[in-house]
This record gives structure tokens, C-alpha cells and sequence, in this order.
């Protein structure tokens, strides 16, 4: 899916973080599991201590800060798109390069580059061709999450993963 060019991020201080909120941790968006702070110890600042699970990927991550430290915060935005069909590369092999689905909120046609390492891939690909043997009358949802990555300010893009397949009736 493209987006626009990312004007900037907010920020927030280490020690307002809580549990669920989204963190940019070394250039990843990560979703805070777990979050502690230490007392004002001899020089006056409350340390924290956060870990956090990256949305794109299962990498988790630790990251220690003074509170007062800003911790910028990625645009998340969360999509379900309904599969029209696998897209299949011109040589007679089939071999799948793409999803050609539909966004719920317009008609616009969106395309998600195919990951055939990724599981999740492989389960829309394989929902779609058992509906189409069936002849159901069912479609495939696939619902994706898309962030802001990049380690500097200028120099951010966005990127998606699926989170979620499911099958409904059309």
C-alpha cells in the first residue's frame, strides 16, 4: 500500500509510557509490553525501563532511558482489505507475486507484494483457492497493520505485514 511521505512523528517521555502504547525503537514501531520505573535515585531522574514487541516482525525489544527522555512514536494505522485475487506472474510456472485486494472504506484496489516465507501469505493464497474449489460464496479478509520504519526523522517510509486472515460470507 503507499502512503504519503511522513511529516513527522510525535513524541512522548519515558515515563508517561504505559502498556499497548506504540514506541519507535531502533527505527522499528513496537507495541510496549511491559514498562517499569525506578525511584529519583542520587541525581534526581526516574529511570525507565521498557520492553516491547515490534509490529512488523515478532523481534522484541529493551530499552533503557531517563524519564525525561522523548521517545518518538510511529504512525500506526490498522486496514482490513477483502483478497480479489492472487496475482500470478506471466511464465507458465503460476508462481504468485502479488494480492490484488479491495479496500472496505473505498473501492479504491490496493496490491500487497506476496511473501511466500510468511505463513500468514501463504493461509490468504490457500482460503482463496479452497473457496474458488468449493464455489462458496464466502471472500477473504485480510487484515493488516502499517507503520512508519526508519531510524531518522527524514528518512522514514511506511511498511505492512498481515496480522489476521479470515473467510465471511460475501
Amino acid at each position: 500500500m503507499d502512503q504519503k511521505k511522513v511529516e513527522g512523528l510525535n513524541g512522548i517521555e519515558g515515563s508517561h509510557v504505559k502498556t499497548g502504547t506504540y514506541l519507535m525503537l531502533k527505527g522499528a514501531p513496537c507495541a510496549v509490553v511491559k514498562a517499569t520505573f525506578a525511584k529519583p535515585g542520587k541525581h534526581g531522574h526516574v529511570k525507565c525501563n521498557i520492553v516491547a514487541k515490534a509490529l512488523l516482525s515478532d523481534k522484541k525489544y529493551q530499552h533503557m532511558c531517563p524519564g525525561h527522555e522523548n521517545i518518538y512514536q510511529p504512525v500506526v494505522k490498522k486496514y482490513d482489505l477483502i483478497l480479489s485475487y492472487p496475482e500470478e506472474s506471466d511464465g507458465d510456472n503460476g508462481e504468485i507475486t502479488g494480492l490484488v485486494c479491495m479496500s472496505e472504506e473505498s473501492d479504491d484496489e490496493v496490491r500487497l507484494n506476496y511473501d511466500g516465507n510468511h505463513p500468514l501469505y501463504r493461509e490468504v493464497v490457500e482460503k482463496f483457492k479452497e473457496i474458488e474449489e468449493k464455489e462458496e460464496d464466502k471472500e477473504v479478509v485480510i487484515s493488516i497493520i502499517q507503520a512508519t520504519v526508519g531510524e531518522k526523522l527524514d528518512n522514514l517510509s511506511w511498511e505492512h505485514t498481515i496480522v489476521k486472515v479470515a473467510t465471511r460470507a460475501a
